[in-house]
């Protein structure tokens, strides 16, 4: 038997002891009594017998570490693995630390099997069970392989959930947004500092005054829990894990995009933010004028030249549902052709602007604005929580405290909670104009 064989048969072993030993707490849970006598020396003796074993498979490893270094490498075909999909591996971790019931080194070892490919997650794991607190060591470097070289693993693999939501969400398409701490208050210019006039020789020059003002951008934060099944986590396959990837990210880029062009949604104080249309003065709002091509001609050069009246934006963005940007596409003019030419290119624009299309925003009504006057504070990762033995209540919206309470650990599921800080703002009102009561696809006489 070699020395890999031997590892694996007392992982086997050791998987079988913290069974029993998690079968001696249950007993007495279940029957809401400390353990007796003969339960605590039972316990004591499997706690034994898996620190023996855990330190004959540590000796092991560093025996297999030993004897690769002294083989010669066989000669043999380089083999390419191709990368997990983007998202993928961050499902694969929490269903790993699911089915291991937050114990990490019995979730590498679950993850090994399931994904023996998948090495920068088992570093990951190995790194949580290992511990991230060690006594007289040097200083870690994202170089070092054998301690904080895995965390950096860690954040590109909590990187990889967000930046699939922000692939999908407004707020990743505009890239351009000015990005702000939290909690922060930043000078802002509400008016204009004068006017720049030529001066002749002997001539007085002008003086500008301009008004400014503080805005605070606070924080706030996103937050989803997902109860699955144990059974699930158990026996997951690619398809249960793709699942879980997708559902996260179409929860929470769906949430973002529409509370970012809900207009009808006002800041709350230390809670939320406004959507981005909320309390537009009128000067930066009109209805539109009909759905022929003239008419949209007229609704879009009035927002162009609303946004640039008092300050020529930097990147100014149109934001729009798909069905009025299909039928703006769609439009013909007198000769047959299309109208707007350049909303059928990838991607499309619209009088050079470009135009970013969420089926969160109605279909009735039209942003434009500049992305450098919208504030975005954001984190750049996502945590993730997971819990067997909580009780939560299952609704979307939850009274506080919450109640009634399911049991996790009665039910046989398994949550994982997913929380990420985000809060946004306009610079400035004349940064943002919205077109209201489009009708672009009703067709009318051109």
């Amino acid at each position: 038997m070699t020395v890999s064989e031997r590892i694996a048969e007392l992982l086997k072993q050791r998987a079988a002891k913290v069974k029993a030993l998690e079968e001696l707490s249950e007993k007495s849970e279940k029957e809401n009594r400390a353990m007796n006598d003969e339960e605590n020396s039972a316990s004591d003796e499997v706690e034994k017998a898996i620190e023996a074993l855990d330190a004959t498979i540590e000796r092991l490893k560093k025996q297999e570490v030993i004897i690769a270094r002294a083989s010669a490498p066989a000669a043999a075909p380089r083999i390419t693995i191709a990368a997990a999909p983007k998202g993928v591996r961050f499902a694969r971790m929490c269903l790993a630390i699911a089915a291991s019931r937050g114990n990490f080194m019995q979730a590498q070892e679950i993850a090994k099997m399931h994904w023996p490919d998948d090495t920068e997650m088992n570093s990951i794991l190995r790194a949580q069970s290992m511990g991230i607190t060690r006594a007289v060591v040097p200083a870690g470097t994202t170089t070092d392989p054998a301690w904080a070289g895995a965390l950096v693993n860690a954040e590109i693999l909590s990187n990889e959930i967000i930046e699939l939501v922000m692939a999908e969400a407004i707020l990743g398409k505009l890239t351009q947004a000015r990005r702000v701490p939290f909690n922060v208050r930043i000078p802002r210019e509400i008016a204009a500092i004068g006017t720049v006039k030529w001066v002749g020789q002997g001539l007085s020059k002008p003086i500008g005054r301009g008004s400014y003002d503080l805005v605070t951008v606070p924080w706030s934060k996103v937050a989803i829990i997902v109860a699955i099944t144990e059974e699930l986590a158990r026996f997951s396959n690619p398809a249960a894990e793709t699942l879980m990837r997708d559902s996260l990210v179409r929860s929470v880029s769906g949430f973002l995009d529409g509370q970012f062009v809900d207009s009808t949604i006002a800041p709350v104080a230390n809670v939320s933010p406004g959507g981005i249309t909320n309390g537009l003065p009128p000067a930066q709002t009109f209805v539109s004028a009909g759905s022929t091509v003239e008419a949209i001609q007229r609704d879009l050069a009035t927002a162009v030249g609303i946004l640039n009246e008092v300050n020529a934006p930097r990147v100014p963005t149109w934001i729009m549902n798909p069905q009025t940007a299909i039928a703006v596409a769609a439009k013909i003019n007198a000769f047959g052709q299309p109208a707007f030419q350049t909303m059928t290119l990838n991607p499309p624009t619209l009088f050079g602007y470009p135009v970013i299309v969420s089926a969160y925003l109605p279909a009735d009504q039209i942003i434009l604005l500049d992305q450098q006057g919208v504030l975005l504070a954001m984190d750049n990762a996502v945590t993730v929580d997971v819990s067997r033995e909580a009780s939560v209540q299952m609704d979307d919206t939850p009274a506080t405290p919450p109640t009634p309470l399911v049991s996790f650990w009665q039910q046989n599921l398994i949550g994982l909670k997913a929380e990420q800080f985000a809060y946004w703002l306009r610079a400035r009102d004349t940064d943002v104009v919205l077109i209201t009561g489009v009708d672009y696809v009703n067709p009318t006489p051109i």
